[in-house]
């Protein structure tokens, strides 16, 4: 236990219930809707996509030569989105890795990909522009230059808007006209974006090490500041109630129900010796995952404790963590390619 300062009496390690390795740094994971594929991309360009179950390699390829940067399973059908260093996006047939389409970006590399919850459209950035792809690949719109290259994508609920983050603020696309964007402006730099699952509240990191968010009925913004470093990476729980934020070693929820979180006091998750670099609630309860620099991972009950109801460890620092849609359990990868799957029961 090296990795953590403490954890809760009675609690236990997590059981792992398979592990692998994909040969390099793994810098992006994703499950399939059906909880039954795991996709994890490597900085040497392979995707390697495992058997969820028991870990077993359905099969591997390399797509984006200089490195992945994201994966994507479409909601619906056997489709995986990936994008690279390459400067392109590309989709694959989520079953054996047969290529489908290529997706040309406009700058060097192509950061991300996000099927819309309907699956009905795929957006990528690529620089200062996205763009926005049907289900076989074909183009279905670009958006204007945004001020500086795009940091985060993040759709609304029911898949009409997309919201893009960038210098200068937020901006929400409508998927279907492509009209000039709602803008919810902010003076600086945002490094990622979360838009709430109830609609209500899109949040952002910035580079000056805050926290920005906005009601999206009023367009009111507040921000939350103090983290010592920046906060690249931030989650909603499913009900849209609590939202975790990263910036040091401590995890801090601050709670969206009833009047806050202004004028209210953070949940404050402290067992981590690293800066955290991963953060996953869970889809099916208020249990939230945290990764870090010191290679635990560490799984809380916030609404109960603020002490760890379970932990694991990987080798390296924890670059991605994925709770499986459908199965009581969880993956994280690391620095030095592990995979690693631990039962959440």
């Amino acid at each position: 236990m090296s990795g953590m300062n403490q954890v809760a009496p009675g609690k236990s390690e997590l059981s792992i219930e398979w592990r692998a390795n994909v040969g390099d740094y793994a810098t992006c994971l994703a499950y399939s809707a059906d909880g039954t594929l795991c996709a994890v991309g490597t900085g040497a360009g392979e995707v390697h996509v495992f058997d969820a179950r028991n870990g077993s390699l359905r099969w591997k390829a390399m797509v984006h030569a200089g490195g992945v940067q994201s994966v994507d399973f479409h909601p619906k059908s056997p489709l995986l989105a990936t994008s690279g260093q390459d400067g392109k996006a590309r989709l694959l047939q989520a079953r054996d890795g047969a290529p489908l389409a290529e997706l040309p970006g406009t700058a060097a590399w192509t950061e991300q990909v996000a099927w819309s919850p309907d699956g009905t459209k795929l957006a990528t950035a690529s620089g200062r522009v996205v763009r926005l792809w049907n289900e076989d690949g074909s183009p279905h719109l670009a958006t204007e230059e945004h001020p500086s290259t795009v940091t985060g994508l993040a759709w609304g609920r029911t898949g009409a808007q997309l919201a893009t983050a960038a210098y200068g603020g937020v901006y929400i696309w409508s998927v279907e006209s492509g009209a000039r964007a709602r803008h919810l402006p902010w003076k600086g730099s945002l490094i990622s974006i979360a838009w709430s699952p109830d609609g209500k509240v899109i949040a952002c990191g910035s580079q000056d090490c805050s926290v920005h968010f906005w009601r999206l009925s009023t367009a009111k913004d507040a921000e939350m500041t103090g983290y010592p470093f920046k906060s690249r990476v931030i989650a909603w729980d499913a009900k849209g109630h609590l939202l975790a934020t990263s910036g040091e070693a401590t995890a801090t929820l601050w709670d969206f129900s009833g009047k806050g979180p202004e004028g209210s006091r953070p949940i404050q998750l402290a067992a981590h010796r690293g800066v955290l670099t991963a953060l996953a609630f869970s889809p099916r309860r208020t249990v939230l995952a945290s990764g870090a620099q010191d290679a635990g991972v560490i799984l809380w009950e916030p609404r109960k404790s603020t002490l760890p109801m379970a932990y694991g460890f990987l080798d390296d620092y924890v670059s991605g963590l994925a709770w499986n849609p459908r199965l009581e359990a969880m993956t994280g990868i690391d620095g030095s390619g592990n995979v690693v799957t631990w039962s959440a029961r």
